[in-house]
C-alpha cells in the first residue's frame, strides 16, 4: 500500500525538475518550446492516477486468497475491470511522457536548446531503453525486479543530475537573468 501511496503523493516532485529542462530552449516564446513544457507537466500530473490504481488491482488480487471460492468469479470479474482501467490510466500516462521527452529530444537535435545535440540521446526515452537491455541482462532477482520497476524514475534522475550539474554554467551564461541556479 505504501508503495503506491508513496508514488502517487510524491510525483509533483517531478515537477521541478520538468522546469530545469524548459530554461535550455533558445526561445521559449515558441509553441514547441511551450508544447513541449505542458506536455511534461501533464506527464507529471497523470503518474499519481497510474499508481493509485495499480494499488487497487494488486489489493483486489490479493483478496482471492482470503475469501470463500464462491466470491472468486466476481473478484476475478472486478480484478479484470481494474486491470482495463490501469492499463488506460497507466498507459496514457506512459504515452503522454515518452511523447513528451521524445519531443525534447527531437528538439535538441533540431538546436532548438542552448544543449550540445548528443543530449538529445540521454533523454528519459533513450536512457529507459538503455536500461531496458542491461535489464534484460541481469539474472533474475529482487534487484532486477526493483530496478525495472522504478525505469523511469532512474531515468530521471541520471538525466536531471547530467543536466543540471555537466549544463548548470551553460544555463547561466546563455540567460544570465536567472539566478537561482547558483
Amino acid at each position: 500500500m505504501f508503495g503506491a501511496l508513496i508514488a502517487a503523493m510524491t510525483a509533483v516532485l517531478f515537477l521541478p525538475g520538468v522546469w530545469v529542462a524548459y530554461p535550455f530552449f533558445k526561445d521559449k516564446s515558441k509553441w514547441y518550446s511551450w508544447g513541449a513544457y505542458y506536455l511534461l507537466v501533464l506527464s507529471v500530473l497523470l503518474m499519481p492516477l497510474g499508481h493509485a490504481v495499480f494499488f487497487f488491482t494488486g489489493e483486489i488480487h490479493k483478496a482471492i486468497y482470503h475469501t470463500d471460492k464462491s466470491a472468486h468469479p466476481y473478484l476475478l470479474e472486478t480484478a479484470s475491470k481494474f486491470i482495463q482501467l490501469h492499463y488506460i490510466t497507466w498507459g496514457t500516462a506512459v504515452i503522454v511522457l515518452l511523447l513528451g521527452w521524445l519531443t525534447f529530444s527531437i528538439l535538441v537535435f533540431l538546436g532548438k536548446t542552448i544543449l550540445p545535440k548528443w543530449v538529445g540521446f540521454i533523454s528519459q526515452v533513450f536512457i529507459t531503453l538503455y536500461q531496458i537491455f542491461i535489464h534484460l541482462m541481469l539474472p533474475s532477482s529482487d534487484i532486477k525486479g526493483y530496478l525495472g520497476a522504478a525505469v523511469f524514475n532512474i531515468a530521471y534522475l541520471i538525466f536531471f543530475i547530467i543536466l543540471f550539474i555537466r549544463f548548470k554554467k551553460k544555463l547561466i551564461t546563455a540567460h544570465p537573468q536567472i539566478s537561482y541556479y547558483d
